[in-house]
């Protein structure tokens, strides 16, 4: 059936508010603001747009700023912290207390299960990779026509301002929520329940720990990124084959360099973490390029790297003093000699060598995921140490 063309001019309105906060969705997106975009009255403007989209205006902003975080917690390795911050919350407990109430979930977990990024939405309207989904269709064009909200203004212009949605509720049928609507608009009290109940104390306090030590991360990459850049002079190391290699070498096609500091055939930790290192190698090395650097003699690491199968570039700083001026050598204390940890480096235009950041391996660390899954059992660790060989030979 032709809609009336007060119908229409409605639907474009309300179509250019939509479009207008897709685009400024990072912006300080207020009821007054959006209904000047729509050229009506603040009072007026709540009303329609409630009756084409089936939710609030800021809840309807709400939800996108929520979907593209959640699609952002799917697709990348940014920290909570983050995209928080972009999805307009100034603390990340406020992001992930309303960021459960609406997924049902922390943002931890949810990064780590499967499920959509999309919430329900009777209009049709979500984030999406792409951009936006468009309009689907008018939720309630019935109301469009009411005068209740008129008369209702008339009569009680002082609780008005503060109580709209009251009688937006009584007009519209569509109840603001807290928690989000079913696909056919109504509340869900089972679903509030279980969100609001389905975290035991404990389980609350890891989480909240979890994200303490996510924020600790982030703030330790902002600390490692205004580290001052050290010059690092072009080391000569020598190959499997015997051959030398200068530093430079090491970087390939790539402008960055991943070094990992190996104590050699003499540690079965570093033994464990190397193993590790085969898997990971395509993935690093699509980034950056990778070397592990052991004191050992080059015709002992390609015996022992060969028995182990590892697929990654070795050189040796046998003959060098790269291990010590890098800081991974002990000469005194309780483990005197070489010691485990990564330096990253980076290669100029001019060809000048900088190290850019530097950290120790040590059990627990982000660098071998073997303790994190230890830590996870009832008693944990549990004096395990690693072996080079777990069969008899």
């Amino acid at each position: 059936m032709e809609t009336s063309r007060t119908e229409g001019e409605y639907l474009a309105a309300i179509c250019s508010v939509l479009a207008y906060v897709q685009i400024h969705l990072d912006d300080d997106l207020t009821p007054h603001r959006l209904a000047q975009v729509a050229s009506f009255s603040e009072h007026h403007f709540h009303r329609i747009f409630r009756a084409v989209v089936g939710e609030s205006v800021m809840d309807h902003v709400r939800r996108l700023r929520l979907e593209r975080a959640a699609f952002h917690l799917k697709t990348s390795r940014r920290s909570v912290a983050s995209i928080a911050l972009d999805a307009g919350y100034g603390a990340q407990e406020a992001f992930t207390r309303t960021f459960q109430a609406y997924f049902g979930v922390s943002p931890r977990t949810y990064r780590q299960a499967h499920a959509a990024h999309q919430l329900p939405s009777s209009s049709g309207v979500h984030f999406s990779p792409k951009g936006f989904t468009p309009l689907r269709r008018s939720v309630d064009p019935e109301a469009m026509d009411t005068d209740l909200l008129c008369a209702a203004h008339r009569n009680w212009p002082a609780e008005f301002e503060h109580r709209w949605e009251e009688f937006l509720s009584f007009v519209t049928g569509f109840a603001t929520l807290v928690y989000p609507p079913r696909m056919n608009g109504t509340h869900d009290p089972e679903m509030e329940e279980r969100m609001t109940d389905s975290l035991s104390d404990a389980d609350k306090e890891i989480d909240a720990l979890e994200n303490e030590v996510e924020l600790a991360k982030q703030r330790l990459v902002d600390a490692r990124k205004r580290r001052p850049k050290e010059p690092i002079q072009d080391y000569v190391f020598t190959d499997f084959d015997g051959k030398q290699v200068c530093l430079s070498d090491l970087f390939g096609d790539k402008d960055d360099l991943i070094l990992v500091h190996n104590m050699g055939t003499g540690c079965s930790h570093c033994t464990m973490w190397a193993d590790g290192f085969t898997g990971l190698l395509p993935h690093l090395q699509d980034r950056a390029a990778f070397v592990v650097c052991s004191p050992d003699k080059p015709e002992v690491q390609k015996r022992f790297a060969t028995k182990r199968n590892w697929n990654f570039r070795m050189v040796s700083g046998h003959d060098n003093s790269f291990i010590r001026d890098m800081g991974f050598w002990a000469d005194a204390g309780p483990y005197p000699g070489p010691w485990p940890g990564v330096s990253t480096f980076h290669r100029d235009r001019d060809g000048s060598i900088h190290r850019v950041a530097k950290t120790h391996f040590s059990p627990s660390d982000d660098f071998c995921p073997v303790w994190a899954f230890l830590d996870l059992l009832p008693e944990g660790q549990n004096g395990w140490e690693p072996k080079y060989s777990y069969t008899q030979d």
